[in-house]
Parts: structure tokens; C-alpha cells; sequence
């Protein structure tokens, strides 16, 4: 998919304290194709990037060496297509936005991450990236980690993340603990333009 990418967004390459591993663009996601193509590079709106890095700021200085490993950031709604596809009709449609109706990833205003050390590893979040199982929901850790299935660790690993971008300015999801919305939907669509 050959776009033109460029103000309003902003590459993530260009800022410190990230990894990228863009999911979508391989086949190590739940749909085991590389949906993004060519597309391969992580972008954010300018707004959404800045808060980002506050917050790979706040966890460096919560934790020294801990960055951030972004997993997918702007998704052009062809993409969004393609990946509502494979779950429309299913139990997992909730996790994937009608594409006729849009999502904050194609706006550039959500953000799909997780937390690396210093060597990138990815850390210990209890579930992965597109682990459409209940565990992976922020709203039931409690209850996970009192049947034993989430430990100290996954908790603390998790809300190091999102303790770190809510105080940065992104609204956290009750169902998946990787994502991270720069604003709301509707704020969205009033006043930005949806990348096709």
C-alpha cells in the first residue's frame, strides 16, 4: 500500500525510548498474514506522538531501562478492512472496529503497545499482543490474580504501562491492556480527517 505519510504524523523512529515491532506488518498477529504490506513503518498524529513521548518518559524514570515496544500505531482504514474480515460474525468482532464506522488507529490517535527492557524483551504482561481472552482485560486483572492465573508481576508490569500513559494523556480500553486511545473517537472524527 503506497502512501504519503507526513504533517499532520509523525515516525516513531525519530523518538528515543521506543522499539517498534509493527504486528500487522508480519505475520506474528492473530491473522497469521502480514496485512499492512509494504506499510511498514509507525506512525501517530503529531497530538497522540507527543503524549507518547511523556510516557515513555514516566516509565523510564519509573523504571530505568524499561522502554516502549510499539506493536501498531496509524492503520489506514484498507487495513482495517482487511483485519475486520477475519472476525466479523465471530466472538472477537468486539476487538476489532467496524471499519465503516472507523477507528482512532486510523485517525493516528491509538496507539497498540507494550513494555521491553533494555535488550527489547518484551515484559511479562500475563497475556499477549491480540490475546482476545478475558485475561487480557484490564477490567478483570483483580479477579485473575486472585484465581492465581495473573501474578504480582503482570500487574505491576501492566499498570507500569498504563499507569505511565494515562498520566500522559491517553484514555485506557476495559478490554485489551495493550491499547491506548490519544482522544475519543468523536473528537476524532469533528475535527481530523480518517487516513484511507
Amino acid at each position: 500500500m503506497e502512501m504519503q505519510i507526513g504533517d499532520p504524523f509523525v515516525e516513531l523512529t525519530h523518538f528515543n525510548g521506543f522499539k517498534i515491532d509493527l504486528r500487522y506488518a508480519s505475520t506474528n498477529n492473530f491473522t497469521g498474514e502480514n496485512v499492512y504490506g509494504e506499510f511498514n513503518r509507525a506512525y501517530l498524529h503529531k497530538f497522540a506522538a507527543e503524549k507518547l513521548r511523556r510516557a515513555a518518559a514516566l516509565i523510564f524514570e519509573k523504571r530505568p531501562g524499561t522502554q516502549i515496544l510499539i506493536l501498531d500505531a496509524l492503520r489506514p482504514r484498507s487495513a482495517q478492512r482487511k483485519l475486520f474480515s477475519k472476525v466479523e460474525g465471530t466472538p472477537y468482532e468486539k476487538y476489532v472496529a467496524n471499519p465503516n464506522r472507523g477507528s482512532l488507529h486510523n485517525f493516528g490517535f491509538a496507539v497498540d503497545l507494550t513494555l521491553a527492557d533494555g535488550e527489547g524483551r518484551e515484559l511479562d504482561m500475563g497475556s499477549g499482543f491480540d490475546d482476545f481472552r478475558p485475561i487480557s482485560e484490564p477490567s478483570r486483572e483483580n479477579e485473575f490474580f486472585e484465581q492465581g492465573l495473573l501474578t504480582r508481576e503482570h500487574l505491576d508490569n501492566r499498570r507500569l504501562l498504563r499507569d505511565a500513559m494515562v498520566a500522559a494523556g491517553f484514555i485506557a480500553i476495559p478490554h485489551e491492556w495493550w491499547h491506548f486511545n490519544a482522544l475519543t473517537l468523536d473528537q476524532a472524527k469533528a475535527s481530523f480527517q480518517i487516513v484511507e
